[in-house]
């Protein structure tokens, strides 16, 4: 496997030797603030936001993705106004998006779906290399549209099982119907659900909107970007696994 695909699906040495995966848990903001980090605005400040990702090498750590650009900052206890740097974690906008259902849901960028048998960080893995794999040649974007559309199909059986595949909708049960207790033990309510990430991301300024992510995966995909240019061959025994299980 290339070098530039190996380090977006794994950490680096180095820094597999200092650190462990951050759990995902999906949620919501439960503070209010400038939860939102890539802007650089609030307490969090562009500075300050560089010195995290040059510490965490501009390594997610959650999954271990890798990219020098599109990474965001995740306040592990929830509060954007505790910017200790033990609060502060590299997070790829795959994983920083599960911790702020409500979010997701303004930008378009989720759906929930059920899916047991592989993790949340292992999912935006295998969504990455959809999305990649989908805008290349040959028999590989025919395989990244058929193991996509295996993957939306798991979005009914997240109806069946929550009564909905919106993640703004279980946001709001959160936010309005869950007490404190019921909110810290969601992890197990929700064991085998995934929000899966989609290829939008609507980013409002003033007036406008615009869909960010086509830019994103355009880095993504060149000579500077986690995929290095190159096509992300191994997750193809990812959509063998899909379609064994469909």
């Amino acid at each position: 496997m290339h070098g530039a695909f190996r380090s977006s699906l794994t950490l680096n040495k180095s820094l597999k030797d200092e650190m462990d995966y951050l759990n995902i848990t999906l949620g919501i903001a439960l503070h209010s603030g400038n939860t939102h980090s890539s802007a650089g605005q609030g307490p969090l400040t562009a500075d300050l936001r560089q010195k995290i990702l040059k510490r965490d090498s501009y390594t997610c750590r959650f999954c271990g993705f890798t990219s020098q650009k599109y990474q965001d900052i995740h306040f592990l206890d929830g509060n954007p106004s505790n910017i200790r740097l033990e609060n502060l974690a590299t997070a790829c906008i795959f994983c920083h998006q599960c911790f702020d259902l409500e979010r997701t849901a303004e930008m378009r960028s989720g759906a929930l779906i059920w899916l047991p048998e592989i993790e949340q960080a292992q999912l935006h893995h295998i969504a990455r290399a959809i999305y990649v794999a989908r805008i290349s040649q040959g028999s590989m974007a025919e395989s990244a549209k058929n193991a996509y559309k295996i993957l939306m199909e798991r979005r009914e059986e997240a109806k069946n099982r929550l009564g909905t595949d919106d993640p703004f909708i279980l946001g709001t049960v959160m936010r309005d119907f869950t007490g404190p207790r019921q909110y810290s033990m969601r992890a197990k309510k929700l064991e085998g659900v995934r929000l899966f990430p989609l290829d939008r991301r609507i980013i409002k300024e003033g007036d406008l909107e615009f869909n960010q992510f086509p830019q994103i995966l355009a880095y993504w995909r060149s000579k500077d970007g986690p995929f290095g240019g190159k096509a992300p061959y191994q997750w193809k025994k990812f959509y063998a696994k899909f379609k064994q299980a469909a």
